[in-house]
């Protein structure tokens, strides 16, 4: 998490015309001359080639390498710096993830380190996450691809360079407050760039518009037109960037709230149910294994035309998982996130349709049921002459068996169901399937008869 956001400042810039070439361009480095300092004593420590400092001395209209002001500032071509690569790595990850180098694409696998010039692609239904040596940690959804543009730390003032292109998808960057002030961490997009000092936001590209949200930190927008030193937008707005330009900042939709019995999922399907925003087109909801929603897992979009939302995500092995409940707006931006855990333990009784045979003057009715999830049952099976008798007139415990045969059942209208105990884990717990109707013979006529025909 970001300690320092609350004094941040997330800069975007629009992709076009004039600001198209300036956001394509690697800005110069500044270095703040110390005593003692030369042209050629800073050439041969810092610089690739320590004759570049020729080029350092006409850039800056220095008069004499040997003489600089202390305090002064020098702006140095990043490409002539001496660096050292930050590491990276892939921290987790689910589903088709690849990565992409000189051409060729390999499996992601946990702890795979990352360098410049790679792409890190998720395909359909997959999710990664990659982190810096400093706790930056990048996370992406499904249908994502980023480059890897710049990965790095300038030694002649120790401010690391960290440049990603968001080709298209999305992703969720956290990232750690910079202790230099010439520390880069941009996330550039076919329209927006993207650039922070210590913050919590999200980047989407999709075509040719662009959308941030930040969620800690503050905003500054440059739309080329607009003078220098515009007020900051403040967390909690998301803008919108197209070859046209930046729009203004658009208040972020709260998060949403959970609808009940989501956070104990027993049923076959896990499920959930969310509580209405005002002003959501519709929902966005992840799960993953771990409370930072680094190990993302699955995702859920949902509209927002019913009373209740509701999201499916199929079915999940047993555990305890988190999900994350956010909404979009009319314009697609995406609002705050509101974070639960729950408790994934299958504990399904599904009654059968009960079938009858007959052996000799005998009647055999026979009922049959099943259960899914872990441990060990046992079942009582209940039956009762009328939907209001609560004095069964079959009652059988201890069956081990998902089934059992009741005999010569007299003609009328039954209810019958199934109580299962469950011991897993040293825990008893009991489970009740819903009454189920069984009609033998006719059912009595309630109405008027009708006339016989003659």
């Amino acid at each position: 998490m970001t300690k320092a956001a609350g004094a941040s400042l997330l800069f975007l810039l629009a992709m076009t015309g004039q600001a198209h070439a300036q956001a394509g361009a690697e800005p110069p480095v500044a270095y703040v001359v110390k005593p003692g300092d030369t042209l050629i004593g800073l050439g041969r420590a810092y610089l690739n080639r320590p004759d570049d400092y020729r080029t350092v001395q006409k850039t800056n209209r220095v008069s004499k390498p040997t003489r600089l002001q202390p305090g002064s500032r020098l702006h140095i071509d990043p490409n002539l710096l001496k660096s050292a690569p930050i590491a990276a790595s892939i921290s987790a990850f689910s589903g088709p993830v690849q990565v992409e180098a000189n051409g060729q694409r390999i499996p992601a696998r946990v702890g795979m380190p990352l360098a410049e010039g790679q792409v890190v692609i998720t395909g359909p239904g997959a999710f990664a996450t990659f982190e810096m040596e400093d706790g930056s940690r990048v996370t992406l959804p499904s249908n994502t691809r980023v480059r890897i543009n710049r990965l790095r730390q300038v030694l002649i003032n120790n401010a690391p360079q960290r440049v990603f292109q968001l080709d298209q998808g999305r992703g969720t960057i956290s990232a750690t407050p910079a202790t230099t002030p010439d520390a880069r961490f941009e996330v550039r997009t076919p329209v927006s760039v993207s650039a922070v000092r210590g913050t919590e936001f999200r980047v989407g590209a999709d075509g040719d518009k662009a959308q941030t949200e930040v969620l800690k930190g503050a905003v500054g927008v440059d739309l080329g037109a607009l003078p220098k030193g515009s007020a900051p937008v403040q967390a909690g707005f998301g803008v919108s960037a197209t070859p046209g330009g930046v729009g203004g900042p658009v208040a972020l939709l709260p998060a949403p709230k959970m609808g009940p019995g989501g956070q104990t999922q027993s049923d076959a399907i896990v499920r959930f149910t969310l509580q209405p925003v005002e002003g959501a087109r519709a929902y966005r909801l992840q799960l993953a294994r771990d409370a930072g929603f680094i190990d993302i897992f699955s995702e859920v979009m949902t509209d927002a035309t019913s009373f209740a939302p509701t999201a499916d995500f199929g079915q999940v092995a047993n555990g305890t998982y988190f999900v994350r409940l956010t909404a979009l707006d009319q314009g697609g931006l995406e609002g705050f996130p509101a974070d639960y855990s729950f408790d994934r333990d299958l504990n399904t009784l599904t009654a059968g349709a009960p079938s009858d045979t007959r052996e000799g003057k005998h009647r055999k009715f026979l009922f049959r049921w099943s259960a899914a999830g872990e441990g060990v049952r046992n079942y009582r099976f209940q039956m009762f002459s009328d939907a209001n008798d609560q004095v069964p007139v079959v009652d059988q415990p201890g069956l081990t068996e998902p089934q059992v045969t009741v005999t010569d059942l007299p003609a009328g209208a039954y209810q019958w169901r199934v109580i299962a105990t469950r011991f897993k884990d040293g825990i008893v717990s009991e489970k009740a399937g819903s009454l189920q109707p069984l009609q033998i013979g006719q059912p009595k006529q309630t109405g008027p008869s009708k006339p016989s025909r003659k």
